[in-house]
């Protein structure tokens, strides 16, 4: 069976459509957590495969990479990082996020100060951010 252009733009679609709505609906959430100084409680990518609770997040901003892509930028306060629990700075791809919840918190000194300070969009020399969205 041969698809056109036509075909494979609905299959494309079709395939896509739940990724698509899935950051539409992280998007508003998370933008109003960056907005109000909200904590947020993420599960994300294989994080339930590798034994982790959810992670708590200061959310800082949300922007959309050079790719396309959906970004959250914040401090993590707990955690699964390589099977450990640690205290960073994250980004996390919106298409890797299962699940997200406000929940009750402050933001910490630490995590006040980088947000404080802001975000360039890069790491180290990787500058992958197009534009915040919200922050």
């Amino acid at each position: 069976m041969r698809f056109n252009t036509f075909g494979w733009a609905v299959l494309l679609s079709l395939g896509l459509g739940g990724a698509v709505n899935a950051q539409s609906e992280n998007e508003a959430l998370l933008c109003e957590a960056a907005k109000t100084g909200r904590v947020i409680e993420l599960v994300y990518d294989k994080d339930v495969s590798k034994g982790c609770l959810p992670r708590i997040l200061d959310v800082h901003q949300v922007a959309i990479g050079k790719n396309g892509s959906l970004y959250l930028h914040g401090w993590q306060s707990r955690g699964c990082t390589k099977g450990r629990d640690f205290e960073a700075k994250r980004i996390f791809k919106f298409e890797k996020v299962k699940s997200v919840q406000m929940i009750e918190g402050d933001f910490g000194e630490k995590s006040q100060a980088a947000k404080d300070k802001g975000w360039d969009g890069c790491l180290g020399t990787n500058c992958f951010i197009e534009k915040n969205i919200c922050e």
